[in-house]
């Protein structure tokens, strides 16, 4: 087991959101200050996962934000409050006259003060200025006494006792009196302590500026103390959100991209690999697919419950990981009953048949049903598909599995590679259901004429949306139903609404003609025929304005069938035309039988690399000249580039279809477009197949 493909992991009690906020105000409480604002985590049922892993960013830095600005704001209000206490120490302390006169203090003791102990004004005053002290009153006005007696008995040495004055203001803070508010109330009571009558002296004043200077310094020490304690605090709130945060991509990752019932990959996280190995520069490399049906766990289900149907999943999930050890596999849960073994580096359909083979042995014993005693067998299927990953289209690769998928179900060996071939008559229908199918718009792209530059007709397409599937068309629909009724349903809503639309642009004989693409084999002999002449005659349409392009595979020679299909609809007087000539079937004697009017080849022809301009136009002309010798008319569509527009110049070919000629339109502005000559468009961002 590779360690992407590890089970989920259970929630061993990691840091949530809350618990976060909770640590952090803890933290910011401890040291006064304002907490953060709480706010409610999303819950992962309410959200995608990336929503919330942005959500979760987002909140840790709003909040780490907010604890740094708590931080700056109140080291900068402390600096402040320390500086303003030093210049009011300095105010206070400023030198006086010789003739010494009595000091005008910054804040009176408070009243009442008569017959007090220095101790209690001094407690008093550091009340009075918003100091709490974590002491009883009565140690603290003794204290506060002590320190009193201490000061004067510094000032009646010789020298004066600095140190011990210095060292009182810093244990007053240490105290608690650490306001700066505290200071001038207590310089006040100090200086008439130590002074004589009215008189300050020198000593008396080089004790009091002394105890000033430690008091401001222990604030100042004690900011800075907050200040680191708030740093280190917000650091380590940091460090945790990093880590939670990280735990929480880790864990949203694994509910968006794996499955948490087998641990294996999602089908989110299929349809990523493939886009990956899409964008791959080899042309040269390829991609396996194999879908694994599950057909009897659906049973398990409604039987035994859902627990019992987890086992069986997780079963199969651990048999199916023997096999997909290689680096290059992906082992993914595609729906409810179907896994998909992803094969980045594909070695063709040998390789690919041979991993279906060891799949199939894997799952060929039945499933154990834990507590019951009995087993259940799993009648596994596996589709498979293999596709270069130079354009490679997800959604097409998924299909293409689904068709593998139902072409195994209804074959014997337990496995099938992708067959583009419908269903056989005798084969049963397939499992997969095409309901909630959503008509798209139509639309109509503009095949020019190189002689003269007008409009000669329009390539008609109609699109219906899987809401699981993508968008497909008629031949896709066909080939994932193997349902005759459904196509042909389709296909004649699709004919009449295209020939009553040409008929609204213009009803007479010579207007534009209509050009689709019905898959003629799958709807097959009278049923074809019948359409189209009752859209012929419910619309009016001239025959010869209405033009089906075959696929190589309607033109494949089966017995009578084929020539008595095209045969018909030559009759009606429709026009037929070979698409993709140049590919798949172009044998030459065979076109020469059937009752073909034209052929139709694609731009891509013209892309090698190795062909420059020169054999382009030589490739061209030649294919031209051989349709004209076949008395059939030669058109390329795909011209989207301006390089292959000018190559179609003095080749012979006779019609043109591509972007750089319109882009596929709705009804409504086609009449606008008949109108005008045919507009050389140059589109650099928008791509439309044609």
């Amino acid at each position: 087991m590779t360690p992407r493909d590890e089970p989920f992991p259970p929630d061993e009690g990691g840091l949530t959101h809350a618990m976060m906020i909770a640590a952090l105000n803890e933290i910011l409480a401890e040291c006064g200050y304002d907490p953060v604002p709480e706010e409610d985590e999303p819950s992962s049922a309410e959200a995608p996962a990336d929503r919330l892993i942005e959500d979760a960013r987002h909140r840790a830095d709003g909040i780490v934000a907010a604890a740094l600005e708590t931080a700056v704001q109140y080291t900068d209000a402390a600096l402040d409050q320390a500086a303003r206490t030093v210049l009011s120490a300095r105010r206070t302390l400023a030198p006086l006259p010789a003739a010494a006169r009595p000091l005008e203090p910054a804040r009176q003791p408070v009243p009442g003060t008569r017959g007090q102990s220095l101790g209690d004004m001094w407690f008093a005053a550091a009340a009075a200025a918003g100091v709490y002290l974590p002491i009883a009153e009565d140690a603290a006005t003794r204290t506060l006494e002590a320190y009193a007696d201490c000061l004067r008995a510094a000032t009646q040495v010789s020298p004066p006792d600095l140190d011990a004055a210095y060292q009182v203001g810093v244990e007053v803070v240490a105290l608690g009196v650490s306001r700066p508010e505290a200071l001038p109330a207590s310089m006040t009571l100090l200086l008439d302590h130590l002074s004589d009558g009215d008189t300050v002296r020198r000593p008396a004043r080089q004790v009091a500026g002394t105890f000033a200077a430690g008091f401001a310094a222990a604030v100042q020490a004690r900011t800075l103390a907050q200040q680191e304690s708030l740093h280190r605090a917000t650091q380590r709130a940091a460090r945790e959100f990093q880590s939670a945060l990280q735990h929480s991509e880790a864990r949203y990752h694994r509910l968006a991209y794996y499955d948490p019932v087998t641990g294996l990959a999602n089908k989110a996280c299929l349809v990523q690999r493939l886009r990956q190995s899409a964008n791959g520069d080899d042309p040269d490399r390829h991609v396996g697919l194999c879908l694994i049906d599950l057909g009897g766990l659906v049973a398990v289900g409604e039987q035994f419950g859902a627990d019992a149907g987890d086992h069986v999943l997780t079963e199969v999930a651990r048999r199916l990981q023997r096999v997909a050890r290689h680096p290059d596999y992906l082992l993914a849960r595609h729906s409810g009953h179907t896994f998909v073994l992803l094969v980045q580096d594909s070695g063709g359909l040998a390789h690919l048949a041979e991993l279906a083979e060891q799949l199939t042995r894997e799952l060929a014993e039945p499933a154990s049903l834990p507590g019951t005693g009995l087993t259940a067998p799993l009648h596994a299927a596996v589709g498979v598909v293999d596709v270069p990953t130079a354009g490679l289209d997800v959604t097409r690769v998924l299909v293409d599995a689904e068709i593998a998928l139902r072409q195994a179900r209804a074959g014997t060996t337990g496995w099938a590679a992708y067959d583009p071939q419908p269903a056989g008559p005798g084969r049963p229908r397939a499992a997969t259901s095409v309901s909630g199918l959503v008509t798209g718009p139509p639309s109509y792209q503009p095949v020019v004429q190189l002689g003269t530059g007008r409009v000669a007709g329009l390539h008609a397409r109609m699109a219906w949306r899987h809401p699981h599937l993508g968008i497909l068309d008629l031949t896709r629909i066909g080939q994932l139903t193997g349902d005759r009724d459904t196509t042909t349903r389709l296909a004649g809503s699709f004919l009449g609404q295209a020939c009553r639309q040409a008929m609204s642009w213009d009803g007479g004989r010579k207007g534009p003609f209509i050009g689709l693409e019905l898959p003629v084999h799958q709807i097959g002999y009278p049923d074809i025929v019948d359409l189209v002449r009752e859209a012929l005659a419910g619309s009016g349409l001239p025959p010869r304005r209405l033009h089906l392009h075959l696929s190589g595979l309607d033109a494949v020679p089966a017995g009578e069938h084929s020539h008595t299909v095209l045969t018909a609809l030559a009759a009606l007087g429709v026009r037929l035309q070979l698409d993709d000539f140049g590919n798949g079937y172009s044998s030459l004697p065979y076109l020469r039988e059937l009752p073909l009017h034209g052929l139709r080849s694609p731009a891509s022809l013209l892309r090698s690399p190795a062909t420059g301009p020169d054999a382009d136009r030589d490739l061209l002309s030649g294919m031209a000249r051989v349709a004209h010798a076949l008395g059939l008319t030669l058109t390329v569509h795909g011209v989207d580039e301006e390089g292959v527009q000018a190559r179609l110049a003095g080749t012979g070919v006779d019609g043109a279809q591509g972007l750089r000629y319109g882009a596929p339109t709705t009804p409504h502005q086609v009449p606008a477009l008949l109108r005008g000559p045919a507009r050389m468009v140059t589109v650099a961002d928008r791509r439309v197949a044609s």
